[in-house]
């Protein structure tokens, strides 16, 4: 005999009712309504998952877009970098050239960059083997920079030098007047007898402005023999310049002292025949001729 299950039903008020439901048949309606929700669970799971992943896609595709547009504005940046360091570059080589600095082996230089990146061997997507070659580029340009920071550097400390020996070397005239006589083999003017001359002999009044022809330091201020009153530059680089027959002194020994500074005023002391300078060039203790230090005239008189 087939048990069944009696359910009754108790209203507030009325008479109660009895119904008998066999399990079978209520197993079969309980398992049917727990396929029904199962069911339905996954179909709204599958629909969902389907909208979203739908979202995803939507997303992700957008974004792509985003940034392959942005690579290629990285691409063109790229050109842009590329145009400038090898302008830069040129410049660079222009400057060795001009200064005789030496220059850089080419060689050198493409070491100084590195070789080239390797990209990886997988089959790549266009827009990611892209980005692996604008990568590799970028990284290419950052070495290029540094190699090229690394060279002006090295070209400014050089011009630095350059210019420090430049402003230490004799290159204008110490006076304005009249050349009386230059530098060689000259007549003395008391003994008629022809013998170097060491320097130039530049006439004008007493008084007239004396300036340094080049940075240096006061070496001394006295009285020395044949020039009368004399002022003696130091220049460093093997350079010393005199300048005698001085009425009186602007500076004192130790003082440092610019390109066309006022140092002394011009006079008619010592062994002289008329108010003039005598100016001389010393390089390495021996007399050069000063006309091969006049690049150009001071404007300091």
């Amino acid at each position: 005999m087939k048990k069944k299950l009696s359910v009754f039903i108790v209203p507030d008020s009325g008479e109660v009712r009895q119904f008998s439901i066999s399990r079978t048949v209520l197993i079969t309606v309980v398992s049917a309504i727990f396929t029904y929700a199962i069911v339905t669970v996954f179909l709204s799971y599958g629909f969902f998952s389907s909208r979203i992943e739908a979202h995803k896609i939507d997303t992700l595709t957008k974004e792509n877009q985003f940034l392959t547009a942005k690579l290629v504005d990285i691409s063109e940046s790229i050109d842009f970098l590329q145009t400038e360091i090898a302008s830069l570059t040129e410049k660079e080589k222009a400057i060795r050239t001009i200064f005789e600095l030496p220059e850089i082996d080419p060689q050198q230089r493409e070491l100084g960059i590195g070789g080239p990146n390797i990209l990886p061997q997988e089959e790549l997507a266009p827009s990611r083997s892209f980005a692996f070659q604008s990568e590799a580029e970028v990284d290419r340009l950052v070495a290029l920079t540094n190699f090229e920071k690394e060279q002006f550097n090295s070209v400014y400390e050089a011009l630095l030098q350059k210019k420090t020996d430049l402003d230490h070397t004799p290159s204008i005239m110490p006076t304005v007047g009249y050349l009386m006589r230059g530098y060689g083999m000259k007549s003395d003017p008391f003994t008629g007898q022809v013998k170097l001359h060491s320097g130039l002999d530049i006439s004008n009044t007493i008084g007239t402005r004396v300036v340094a022809t080049a940075n240096g330091t006061v070496e001394k201020v006295e009285i020395m023999s044949g020039l009368g009153k004399t002022v003696v530059i130091d220049h460093g680089n093997g350079f010393k310049t005199v300048y005698g027959h001085l009425s009186g002194y602007k500076v004192r020994p130790g003082d440092k002292v610019v390109r066309g500074q006022h140092i002394a005023l011009m006079g008619n002391t010592g062994y002289s025949t008329g108010p003039h300078l005598h100016y001389e060039v010393l390089k390495n203790g021996a007399s050069v001729n000063p006309m091969q230090h006049v690049i150009t005239y001071s404007n300091n008189f």
